[in-house]
């Protein structure tokens, strides 16, 4: 743990460092590409699929996205034979240096296991 601040009794309060997600967090492959649509700039953006768990999806975008923001996420299954459509929305979203923007997304309905292995 490390010192974020005190509290109004003068005791630290700490911030947790670590993974405290509700599910299994999965790499994607390689260039695995998808679209982002919001409704807030009504346009699609091209987007790097990074990881995928039943309840999230991590996306690396041009755009910046606001954090409680409604996306709906469009890619392909892995043999191409489906596709999908997720509905999310944006928990963060932090600029990189190359000038893209890394955005942490809950799915509004999880995915079934099935669904995610036709992903992975």
């Amino acid at each position: 743990m490390i010192p974020n601040a005190l509290t109004p009794d003068g005791t630290n309060k700490t911030k947790r460092r670590g993974n405290y997600r509700a599910t299994i967090r999965y790499r994607c492959a390689p260039a695995t590409i998808g679209r982002v649509f919001s409704t807030d700039d009504h346009g699609f953006q091209i987007a790097w699929i990074l990881d995928l768990s039943l309840t999230g999806i991590g996306i690396q975008v041009t755009r910046q996205l606001d954090p409680g923001q409604h996306i709906t996420v469009m890619l392909r299954s892995c043999d191409n034979q489906r596709r999908f459509t997720l509905s999310a929305h944006v928990v963060h979203c932090d600029a990189q240096p190359q000038g893209e923007f890394i955005a942490g997304c809950e799915l509004n309905t999880p995915l079934t296991p099935d669904d995610l292995d036709q992903l992975l």
